[in-house]
């Protein structure tokens, strides 16, 4: 039996069109990352034709995005469950809205660097808007069947939006210009940010009064920026080195830095903060195992997706709308999983679908590296979707509720960041240590395809990481629950979960 509608709607409506503004938050964020990806030559062109451009700087069309979504999303649950969730949500719409917009329009400037500088900060926005719209799912909802449909909904909109945005991407791309993809994208974006501001319920920030003071007092600042250009700086060292070559004095000399802000970033929030970007709870071996697994899952898709459209366009020689047809089963999959993940959920713990997925992950990148470019798309190619799509939908919504029924309300937004953070960080930052497989081997003179399945063989690698990390927390899970079916948390920090029963709360683990 379904649980209770939350009081907060007033109707069956006002709550499915909630759900559908989260749901489009995923759909256009996962969306926006790849959309670039069916008309990256296209846009690589427009630019070679004035200046000279490199042709491992497309890398960075996707990278630049996947890099400020998975680093700001650190800071942005935080500021969400500090000022407000649902003020943060509007303005993170209005601030894709706008820099979607500057983006179309860096095609005047002439310059790649501006063109991948838009991306970057496109990225930011969507770093507010997606663990928002998380964070007030979890805080609404409370664990149930309810609360997994939900959240299943949210799930399966990630393959959807890319498969979709990747196909209108492409056809607008060749039909018109690549800028006018993003024009779109504007507009979409400032309807569903007037949707939001109607239909979003109001919640209560953790602290009232001057911006300023709040700031100050709930917001931890200097481990904000300690962490921020930490993972930035290491970002970038593993995508520009590819390019330049890491003998360059400055990548070795960013590297050690960003090193050393990382390990400053956590000394700092585990001694230091008076009020810590993240809860002292979230550094528990199991919680790290789950943030493990989605980290080392999804990298290795960041890998699979940016050299499946290297091998379809620039090895099979497909148009960019040809492309972007061939993600329809992630669209048509996401739609399936929207009426089964939260069945599925119920029905198996989520530690369980978290090994699913990181083994589907892990097949996909196995299909692809074994792929023949003269093979029809309706073999393996069709096969690896099948897979992939599966592993998307059943990783978030697993991982998104382990961490929504640890955490208390009152840190939901945190939750939400933790996911996200994972999921796109790991995209950027594990693409650029493949890319950087690639150029290796390709400077030792074999073809491109060789190269290709090099970087392809490195994500098979992460995601077996993927698989041995969910499986450890399968076994650890086990090996701690006594036999009453409790479940205990021996966290440092004291908090209103510190025990779980798990007849309570089946979602949990």
């Amino acid at each position: 039996m379904m649980d209770a509608r939350p009081v907060q709607f007033r109707s069956f409506l006002h709550e499915t069109l909630f759900v559908f503004t989260i749901c489009m938050a995923q759909f256009l964020t996962q969306g926006s990352i790849v959309m670039s990806l069916s008309t990256m030559n296209i846009i690589l062109d427009s630019f070679a034709q004035k200046g000279d451009i490199q042709d491992g700087e497309k890398v960075w069309f996707m990278g630049s995005f996947a890099l400020t979504v998975g680093t700001f999303i650190l800071i942005s649950g935080k500021l969400g469950d500090t000022f407000g969730l649902k003020k943060m949500f509007i303005i993170g719409w209005g601030w894709c809205c706008i820099w979607s917009l500057i983006t179309g329009i860096s095609t005047y400037s002439n310059s790649l660097v501006f063109f991948i500088i838009c991306r970057a900060f496109q990225g930011i926005g969507f770093a507010i808007l997606l663990p928002c719209a998380m964070g007030i799912a979890g805080k609404l909802y409370s664990p149930g069947k309810r609360k997994n449909l939900v959240f299943g909904c949210v799930g399966a909109s990630g393959p959807s939006g890319a498969a979709l945005v990747c196909l209108l991407a492409a056809v607008v791309g060749e039909k018109t210009t690549w800028s006018w993809e993003f024009y779109l994208l504007s507009i979409s974006l400032a309807i569903f940010g007037i949707l939001a501001f109607i239909v979003v319920p109001t919640d209560e920030p953790l602290s009232h009064g001057s911006i300023w003071k709040t700031f100050n007092s709930k917001f931890d600042s200097a481990g904000s920026c300690l962490g921020v250009c930490g993972l930035i700086l290491l970002n970038f060292v593993w995508n520009q080195g590819p390019i330049v070559g890491f003998s360059k004095v400055y990548i070795i000399v960013l590297l050690i830095i960003s090193v050393l802000l990382i390990i400053a970033f956590f000394y700092y929030e585990l001694n230091l903060a008076k009020e810590p970007l993240l809860p002292k709870s979230i550094f528990h071996p199991k919680i790290g195992l789950v943030l493990a697994s989605l980290s080392f899952g999804w990298g290795s898709f960041g890998i699979w997706q940016y050299y499946y459209w290297n091998s379809i366009l620039n090895l099979r020689g497909y148009s960019a709308i040809e492309g972007g047809l061939t993600y329809i089963p992630f669209l048509v999959l996401g739609i399936i999983a929207a009426f089964s993940c939260s069945v599925i959920i119920s029905k198996i713990k989520p530690s369980f679908i978290m090994l699913a997925a990181s083994i589907a992950f892990m097949c996909g990148c196995i299909m692809l590296s074994i792929m023949p470019i003269d093979q029809s798309f309706f073999q393996i190619s069709l096969g690896q979707m099948f897979l992939l799509a599966w592993g998307m939908d059943l990783s978030f919504p697993a991982a998104s509720l382990i961490l929504s029924d640890f955490l208390p309300s009152h840190q939901q937004g945190m939750a939400g960041s933790l996911v996200s953070t994972m999921i796109n960080y790991s995209v950027s930052l594990f693409l650029g240590i493949g890319t950087t497989v690639e150029t290796n081997v390709k400077s030792s003179g074999t073809d491109v395809l060789t190269s290709y399945r090099a970087a392809t063989y490195f994500g098979i690698a992460v995601a077996g990481l993927a698989v041995v990390s969910s499986c450890i927390f399968i076994l650890v899970q086990y090996s701690s629950s006594d036999s009453a079916g409790t479940f205990h948390l021996e966290s440092p920090l004291t908090s209103d979960v510190e025990k779980i029963d798990s007849t309570e709360s089946p979602t949990f683990l």
